[in-house]
């Protein structure tokens, strides 16, 4: 009896060979994920997963504390940078959405599931990539808004370590990132093209007052030890 099942497992075999993936001859783009994918570091995938997780508390958490410490100090730049980052972010998501439907681009892990292996998983389309398009959305809202390099640097590194993360993860081609970067970057450039009928739309809900930038921290018996004014 042994016998039997092994010669017909064999047979199984012979009538249903399995293929593996030829990870030799892929396109372009495939083998550049590819190569960023197999990059051989047990930490630098764990740092893209910290950077790519992080993107969903960031997009809501960012704007939130902007406009709630607006409204907190009565500083109306604050709270109208956090309004005008949300509305960059929610329409961003929106455009990213709906292409993804109209695209619905296999992820690359899916297309190649025996070349490029997958750290995380999206049951939507590649393409664009949300990742980049939020992270280049939410860099390039709060540059515009504050042209420092403490600003400046931080949020660019970001979403460029985005995009990486996104292709060492196995999530997506360059194209989906390089498309994600545009749109992001875009609608926020936009949206502060139009910020002053977004303020004025939103007048009701922003702080009647400005403050003068400057942060005091006091000690017990009301002495300043530290005060720092930020130009806007």
């Amino acid at each position: 009896m042994k016998h039997l099942y092994t010669t017909l497992l064999l047979a199984a075999l012979l009538a249903f060979p399995i293929h593996a993936q030829d990870c030799t001859n892929l396109s372009w783009e495939a083998q550049f994920t590819y190569d960023l994918n197999h990059l051989q570091s047990d930490a630098l995938h764990t740092a893209s997963g910290v950077v790519s997780d992080a993107l969903l508390p960031l997009t809501i958490g960012v704007p939130v504390a902007m406009y709630a410490g607006g409204l907190a100090t009565k500083d109306r730049y604050m709270s109208e940078t956090g309004l005008q980052t949300a509305v960059t972010m929610g329409v961003t998501y929106g455009i990213t959405l709906v292409m993804k439907h109209v695209f619905d681009r296999p992820r690359p892990y899916q297309a190649y599931p025996g070349c490029i292996e997958n750290y995380r998983e999206d049951a939507d389309g590649s393409f664009p990539s949300g990742h980049s398009a939020g992270s280049a959305a939410l860099a390039t809202s709060l540059c515009l808004r504050y042209r420092q390099w403490y600003v400046i640097v931080p949020s660019v590194a970001y979403a460029l370590y985005t995009g990486f993360a996104r292709m060492n993860l196995g999530m997506h081609y360059v194209s989906d990132v390089l498309t994600g970067y545009a749109i992001g970057a875009g609608v926020a450039i936009l949206v502060n093209a139009l910020n002053d009928k977004l303020f004025n739309a939103a007048d009701p809900i922003l702080p009647t007052a400005t403050s003068s930038g400057m942060g005091v921290i006091m000690l017990p018996g009301h002495v300043p030890v530290f005060a720092m004014s930020i130009p806007f």
